[in-house]
């Protein structure tokens, strides 16, 4: 019979790329006793040899407690992101998608790709390092 640490170690997701829209990013559920979930989605782009053409992958996270509080607070649309989880399949309305369910991140202070206006960041929330 295995440990759960062997268990967790085939279910691992480490992703990076930058957010997309944030504009329905918000806390969802009860934030003061930390039942409390946000869902963002992490671009990452690929180029292929062979037709030279950029695609991106669209990959959809889901952060609860502490960690989804930290996200809303401090998670600005273009921002770098290191994402660190394990995937999970869940079917709503008859539609099922995949999650990486998100047991750390990593934010890092970049020059976004997009135009946006400056935004204050809390250096000592952004430089904590969950992974």
């Amino acid at each position: 019979m295995m440990n759960q640490e062997v268990k967790d170690m085939f279910n691992e997701v480490i992703l990076s790329g930058r957010l997309g829209k944030l504009e329905h990013l918000q806390l969802r559920g009860d934030p003061e006793t930390d039942n409390c979930k946000c869902y963002f989605d992490v671009a990452s782009s690929y180029y292929s040899k062979t037709t030279e053409e950029q695609y991106t992958d669209w990959i959809h996270c889901k952060a609860w407690g502490n960690l989804a509080k930290r996200f809303v607070n401090n998670a600005r649309k273009g921002m770098l992101i290191e994402v660190k989880g394990r995937l999970k399949n869940e079917t709503y309305n008859e539609q099922e998608r995949t999650f990486v369910i998100v047991t750390g991140f990593r934010l890092y202070k970049t020059a976004p790709r997009v135009e946006s206006e400056p935004v204050e960041i809390n250096e000592e929330e952004l430089n904590k390092n969950e992974f």
